[in-house]
């Protein structure tokens, strides 16, 4: 059977993300020190590439279910995540970047596609 997919095995694209990071300030006043720890959102894109296709008729209707098996760029070893076509956005780096620095900005954790 010939499945035609939306997307190609090494098909890249970048998705954005944003997390919290903490940073260890210290303040030395009279002697004394303090330290805390500030969080802070960091915004950054990261490429993927499509490892595998796998697609499946069961419980769709009959309809092709496609799905993708995604790595980061430069992580061959590690575990793949499951990706729909849905979940595929083909976005440039800046792109990325810039959507990632949105939620920078808004100061929210983002690790959609």
């Amino acid at each position: 059977m010939d499945i035609k997919t939306k997307y190609d095995i090494g098909h890249t694209f970048w998705v954005p993300r944003c997390h919290i990071e903490y940073d260890t300030e210290t303040l030395v006043f009279e002697d004394n020190e303090w330290t805390r720890d500030v969080q802070k959102h960091v915004g950054y894109a990261k490429q993927k590439f499509i490892k595998k296709i796998v697609a499946s008729t069961t419980c769709f209707g009959g309809k092709v279910h496609i799905q993708y098996y995604v790595l980061n760029v430069g992580e061959k070893d590690a575990m793949s995540q499951v990706y729909s076509e849905a979940d595929i956005t083909n976005r440039t780096e800046e792109e990325a970047y810039a959507l990632a620095m949105e939620y920078q900005t808004k100061k929210e954790e983002y690790y959609g596609n």
